[in-house]
């Protein structure tokens, strides 16, 4: 039987590791890394792990996994964190520390991810240990900070999608860029939609030179924001749904030109689901009576809740009627509005005349018929 060291004896915080080897008859090469996890980390029988893997348990190794595991306790990643991390990468505990995992974690923690966001970055996207530092890391990092200016940026960047530090820098990342830039995009733009949206910027090649086409054709232009939300729109969706969702609102008596204006007007309108637009089509042709040509100038409806939203407004502006009591105001324009002003223009001001009406704008029902009486 080969010795621990006292440091490493510390790590095993589930059950000693130790007594483990000793009243087990699996011989030491054989034991799988989820045992090894259990006892050194604490990993639960119920975590995922990759438990068909095999890592060695000599002494030797022991020792190199010992190194391993007290470097990313150093920074800042706790047991569980630990026994996740290896259990999904076993090959962690046989990198090298001095000259594979000492140089990345330093480089990262220069751009920002420090103390607990970067376990939370490798934990997320436990891939980026795999990267080359030289030869990706570094230039992907260098690429965006030229582009997003700053390293919050750049960290709010990965943060909101960490697989974009494992895509192609120069076969994916870079080329997107440039077929914006090319159009016309303004490079403040392109930086906006990298930090907010960052999965645009990591689509095919091929794909985005045709959805900057097809927004292009439709009229939008480049350099306005509107270009951006209409890329985003039309990026998410496949040819065959962006057609089923065409097809929805022809059903509803809309022209393609209608369609196409209510898209330009805002974009993330068509991005909804197809129940959700036929909804709110629904919701304001049948029950509020509105003309297409209404809806096409508040696409604000589409993007509403009807229940939480749109019914219960709906019910005020219909108790206000039967009252005759003014709002001044479009339906239209009442349900969309902002929450204060609703409440001040169509509540609030007229509570002498129906003390419940906030209670019919809660869904309070009892108040509601009451209040048609």
């Amino acid at each position: 039987m080969f010795k621990l060291s006292s440091n490493f004896l510390l790590h095993f915080t589930h059950k000693p590791f130790l007594n483990a080897l000793s009243t087990s008859s699996l011989p030491l090469a054989s034991l799988s890394t989820i045992q090894f996890l259990q006892n050194s980390c604490g990993l639960s029988s119920g975590s995922p792990t990759s438990a068909g893997r095999k890592l060695q348990f000599d002494e030797k190794s022991l020792q190199k996994y010992e190194v391993v595991i007290d470097f990313l306790r150093s920074h800042a990643f706790e047991n569980p964190q630990i026994a996740n991390l290896v259990s999904r990468r076993p090959s962690i505990l046989q990198s090298k520390v001095s000259n594979n995992l000492k140089p990345k974690f330093e480089f990262l923690q220069e751009v920002g991810f420090v103390g607990p966001l970067l376990p939370k970055l490798i934990l997320t996207n436990p891939g980026v240990i795999l990267c080359s530092l030289d030869s990706h890391l570094k230039p992907l990092i260098l690429f965006l900070k030229e582009i997003l200016e700053s390293d919050e940026q750049v960290t709010a960047a990965i943060l909101r999608y960490t697989l974009l530090l494992t895509y192609d820098f120069k076969g994916v990342l870079k080329p997107n860029a440039d077929v914006l830039a090319s159009v016309g995009v303004p490079s403040r733009t392109i930086a906006k939609l990298i930090v907010s949206n960052p999965r645009i910027i990591v689509q095919k090649v091929d794909r985005m030179i045709q959805v900057v086409k097809m927004v292009k054709e439709l009229g939008f232009e480049p350099k306005s924001g509107m270009f951006v939300d209409a890329l985003k729109a039309r990026i998410g969706m496949s040819d065959s749904t962006w057609n089923k969702k065409i097809n929805v609102l022809k059903s509803l008596g809309w022209s393609e030109k209608e369609i196409f204006t209510l898209f330009k007007r805002m974009p993330e309108c068509l991005a909804r689901s197809e129940k959700k637009m036929r909804d709110v089509a629904d919701f304001c042709f049948n029950t509020v009576k509105l003309e297409p040509g209404t809806v096409i100038s508040y696409p604000m409806f589409f993007k509403l809740s009807i229940d939480k939203r749109l019914r219960p407004r709906y019910k005020v502006l219909e108790v206000l009627k039967v009252k005759k009591l003014p709002t001044n105001i479009t339906i239209a324009r009442a349900l969309t509005q902002v929450e204060s002003k609703f409440v001040e223009n169509c509540v609030l001001k007229h509570l002498d005349e129906i003390p419940n009406l906030m209670d019919i704008y809660r869904g309070n029902v009892t108040a509601e018929a009451r209040s048609v009486l």
